[in-house]
């Protein structure tokens, strides 16, 4: 949804939709009140939801100081069943925010934060405070229709506004954060060394030019940071207050000419010159230095990933390039006398997930991935690879970053836990912690050479980073590097005599080296400068200890997760380019200039607060979240050809245990009420049920006499109520659901004049009743890779079937069947994604007493809608034949078959100016459609109602052609596609024509 933000980086794709675990509807609830928020927490999460409170207290203080309060209470979720950090704002039907108790170790962009959780309270409260806003004409409409979707005018802004406000108040109000972190910048330099930067224009949520949906939160902070700091302090309210007021949204420019002195463009073109100016300084002599392992087609660009050496001269990493799923790869590294040459690697294996994979002893690894354990969790576990393939290790043991004791193959691991991290063993299943502080996060642990120490990083709340020796038991034995910035990745060299990390200190990610085995000189905090690199004795004291660190690295953008050869002359590491992450090696430095605190220098983190809500807590009330917020206007078509008017409405509680939507329509003429209503509840995880019913007045029958002559017009009523429990099975690689349900349909009549509707007991009189069971599921292993147009692999397939009886009846039981088979191949042909054939068939059978027919025909796609009440696009079909009218042919048999050939053609990742439409990717796709829809011919009693007379609109329908698919960012980031098609029948009843047809609509066919 548009106002949907996620913290976390987007995540490469596996299935045809996005990786991310529903908020668990079960267990039990508790939820703590304050001032100005609902805090609902499971019992599990209590000390930490006791935090969250006080925190977001904290953060609505720093924000009302600014912005104009929204509406309270805001509703605030706390939940644990995701291993990714994530969380996100929704404003309809009420002010909400979820969080995810996961700390962001994992992500570059947020690892600079001293209190992860007041860094994502900030953030999503800020997309509240802005979007809630609204003022004039606005205002109006809110007073009179509620809290509808339509009337927040801040949700009409572009994704990098909204994102870019919420990451500049998220640092300003915290002290650390994505605008004072050096993650943002480095992004910009790399565009500017690449003499390609682009305008907010570009920077929709949709884009797929790298880093994808991250473009919207870098570029918009740092041009939004940079506007409120020109503009000074009130600018930001003025311009929230602008966009939330005036009456036609879109105009950006506009607004921010009045609240900042200067319209987007005018401040992008300042701060474009700005980059180029500081780009033009950076030296790129140590650039060559670096060689690139394997080409970015490859698995060797975009988005790479922990860099392990499986031996002197063989390295593997996990990678997502954007074409292919993400997979484990290797390679050989050619030759000193090759050194220039670029190896294709081995694609070794498939992943769910970018996290390490560990060499083990006797060619084997140990990796983590994450997948569903249920439909609302998301967990990762360790697996080990040997020469027989993948093993599952553990069970929802949530462990990343695994590394491997090579002389016995001891693991150990980062575990989280709620609300932070900490080191543990494995063995086999067993899991035995090391670390037991929860005020301090753990990442990324590496085994020394001889087996004796263990590295790794420490994250404190004071947003000190420490490189850190520990023994085997886990207690810290020296605190090899601290600084208030980004320490990541130690890595033992040669012989664990020297210890190597990544730092951005100095402003950019570089490589940092210390011998760790020299003497130490101790000295006093008095005397203790901020320029040099300090170290700790354990226990912790007022002392420090100072030694030598120098960089090992000075590239031009920024440098990544080094990893040091077995004989310690090579490093491997990740280079940030404009297009992505790229697998480098180089020598190992050691004659770098001595580090220094430079780019985090003066820096103060905001004040801790550790303090507990001490108040008390209830059981979890969703009734107040349900009642109707909103209303919005309805009109409908009558049955007697003129208009129904009337409203709808819906509500939903934060947990989505309970949704519901209702609408009631009134025909003023004579007072026939239509009306739907449809309840989902979710509070038992699975399965779900839906209950619906609903009442439409659809059809004026003539009754006529044996003469022909109108005796009278009937009106029918149908009332529907149903039924239905729903089961999921999702998984990264594959997925199934399935449903059960019954439906009872009433069918009654009225008339004017009484005498038409027939003797006592007609069926006119009394009505129709009619009873349906049903049941369908699908199931399919469908995926594509990050950058894909198209599911480009695997099978799926989906039936339903329903038996329906008449009441008071006999033999009167009906049914009907159908099926649906998709299957799609990638091909090994260029492009900025895979090229696929894919192959659909369907069929369907019913019998003669079947309440409809099979119709064939038509373009299937998706309906959108565009504008609230107008709707553009066909809808999904069963039979679909392109170059044909919907429902040219029917019958009580059918069947169906389309090939296709799709192939990418470009990427221009672009928008119009300011205009609130972005065009994203172009994609060609020439098809053969088949169709066929019958009634068998020992049905001498032919069906009307199903069937076409004999001999009419009989035989196959078919047709080929080509189609144009644009993937477009609607109102700047929602994604949709756009299919402009040339169809010719090749074969056709004679009734029918086989002249070409052109069509437009939305969504992919199938």
């Amino acid at each position: 949804m548009k106002f949907r933000h996620v913290i976390a980086l987007l995540l490469p794709f596996t299935m045809a939709s996005v990786v991310t675990a529903q908020v668990d509807p079960t267990g039990k609830i508790r939820t703590i009140r304050t001032t100005h928020f609902r805090v609902h927490y499971p019992v599990a999460l209590d000390s930490l939801a006791r935090r969250s409170a006080v925190l977001a207290e904290g953060a609505w203080d720093g924000l009302a100081r600014t912005l104009v309060t929204p509406a309270v209470p805001v509703d605030l979720l706390l939940q644990d069943n995701v291993d990714l950090s994530n969380g996100f704002a929704q404003i309809f039907p009420t002010n909400r925010i979820t969080i995810y108790a996961a700390p962001p170790i994992a992500l570059a962009e947020l690892r600079y934060h001293d209190d992860w959780l007041r860094l994502v309270i900030t953030h999503e409260l800020t997309h509240i405070f802005q979007i809630d806003r609204a003022g004039g004409i606005w205002r109006l409409g809110r007073n009179v229709f509620g809290r509808s979707l339509a009337l927040f005018p801040n949700n009409y802004l572009p994704s990098w506004i909204l994102e870019g406000t919420a990451v500049h108040f998220e640092s300003e109000l915290t002290g650390s954060g994505r605008i004072i972190s050096t993650e943002s910048r480095t992004v910009a330099l790399a565009a500017a060394h690449a003499h390609d930067i682009h305008g907010p224009d570009a920077w929709s949520l949709s884009t797929s030019r790298y880093p994808r949906g991250q473009t919207a939160y870098v570029w918009g902070a740092l041009l939004m940071h940079r506007e409120a700091t020109l503009g000074g302090d009130s600018s930001m309210r003025r311009f929230i207050n602008q966009t939330a007021t005036f009456p036609i949204p879109f105009l950006l420019n506009r607004s921010a000419k009045k609240a900042f002195g200067k319209t987007f463009f005018g401040s992008f073109a300042d701060f474009r010159d700005s980059l180029q100016r500081v780009n033009a300084t950076l030296s790129t002599a140590d650039d060559k230095n670096w060689t690139v392992v394997v080409d970015g087609t490859e698995g060797g660009n975009w988005n790479v990933a922990y860099p392990r050496w499986r031996s002197d001269d063989t390295l593997e990493w996990v990678a997502s390039n954007g074409r292919d799923l993400t997979g484990f790869y290797r390679t050989t590294l050619p030759a000193t006398e090759e050194k220039d040459s670029v190896r294709v690697p081995q694609r070794v294996a498939r992943r769910n997930s970018l996290d390490v994979n560990a060499p083990g002893p006797n060619g084997t690894s140990v990796f983590s991935q994450y997948d569903y354990s249920d439909p609302y969790t998301l967990r990762n576990d360790l697996y080990r690879r040997d020469s027989t393939g993948d093993h599952r290790v553990t069970h929802n043991a949530r462990l990343i970053q695994p590394d491997v004791r090579l002389k016995d193959g001891a693991v150990i691991a980062v575990q989280l836990f709620p609300g932070g991290t900490r080191l543990v063993r494995v063995n086999g299943d067993s899991v035995t912690p090391l670390s037991h502080d929860a005020t301090v996060e753990w990442a990324e642990p590496r085994w020394d050479p001889t087996f004796q120490t263990i590295a790794a990083v420490q994250l404190l709340r004071s947003g000190l980073h420490r490189v850190v020796l520990l023994d085997t038991l886990g207690d810290v034995v020296r605190i090899v590097a601290e600084s208030r910035g980004v320490l990541s990745h130690p890595t033992f060299v040669s012989s664990s005599v020297e210890l190597m990390w990544a730092s951005d200190r100095s402003g950019r990610m570089q490589l940092e080296i210390a011998d760790i085995g020299q003497a130490f000189t101790r000295v006093d905090l008095a005397t203790a400068g901020d320029g040099i690199m300090q170290y700790r004795e354990q226990p912790y004291s007022d002392t420090l200890w100072r030694a030598e660190v120098r960089s090992a690295s000075s590239v031009s953008t920024g440098i990544y997760q080094p990893s040091v050869s077995p004989d310690g002359l090579t490093v491997a590491a990740l280079l940030y380019r404009n297009n992505g992450y790229t697998l480098v090696v180089g020598p190992v430095q050691r004659d770098g200039a001595a580090v220094a605190e430079s780019w985090y220098a003066n820096r103060k983190p905001a004040p801790n607060n550790d303090s507990l809500f001490t108040g008390a807590s209830s059981s979890y009330r969703p009734w107040r979240q349900l009642l109707p917020h909103y209303w919005e206007p309805a009109i409908g078509e009558a049955r007697d050809g003129g208009s129904n008017i009337g409203a709808a409405t819906g509500g939903s509680d934060i947990l989505d245990r309970h949704n519901y939507s209702a609408n009631i329509l009134i025909n003023p003429r004579n007072g026939e009420t239509n009306g739907a209503f449809v309840y989902r509840y979710s509070g038992l995880g699975v399965p779900t049920l839906t209950v619906a019913t609903s009442q439409n007045w659809d059809a004026t029958l003539r009754v006529v006499d044996s003469t022909g002559a109108t005796r009278g017009l009937v009106a029918r009523r149908l009332q529907y109520a149903s039924v239905v429990l729903g089961w999921s099975v999702p998984h990264i690689r594959w997925a199934a659901n399935y449903a059960v349900g019954a439906q009872y349909e009433r069918r009654n009549y009225t008339s004017e004049t009484d005498s038409v509707l027939g003797a006592p007991g007609s069926a006119l009189r009394t009505g129709t009743r009619y009873p349906t069971l049903f049941a369908s599921g699908g199931i399919g292993n469908l995926a594509r890779g990050a950058r894909g147009f198209s599911v480009e692999q695997g099978v799926a397939a989906a039936a339903s079937v329903s038996v329906r009886k008449r009441e008071g009846v006999a033999n009167s039981d009906s049914w009907r069947a159908v099926g649906v088979l998709r299957a799609f191949q990638p091909l090994p042909l260029p492009g900025y994604s895979r090229h696929v054939f894919a192959m659909r068939v369907a069929g369907g059978v019913t019998d003669r007493r079947a309440p409809s027919e099979f119709s064939v025909g038509g373009v299937s796609g998706a309906v959108s809608e565009l504008v609230q009440g107008i709707s553009f696009g066909d809808p999904s079909r069963t039979f679909p034949v392109r170059g044909f009218a919907p429902g040219v042919q029917r019958g009580m048999r059918a069947l169906a078959g389309t090939a296709e050939y799709r192939a990418p053609i470009g990427i221009l990742a672009r928008g119009i100016g300011l205009f609130p439409l972005f065009i994203d990717r172009f994609s060609l796709n020439t098809f053969a459609d088949a169709a066929r829809a019958w009634c068998p011919s020992a049905i001498t009693d032919r069906v009307a109602a199903l069937c076409e007379a004999p001999g009419t609109r009989d035989g196959w329908l078919s047709s080929a052609g080509a189609e144009l698919s644009i993937d477009l960012g609607f109102q700047y980031d929602s994604a949709l596609r756009l299919r402009f098609g040339f169809a010719r029948p090749l074969t056709a009843p004679v009734e029918l024509s086989r002249k070409p047809s052109f069509f437009v609509t939305l969504g992919a066919f199938f």
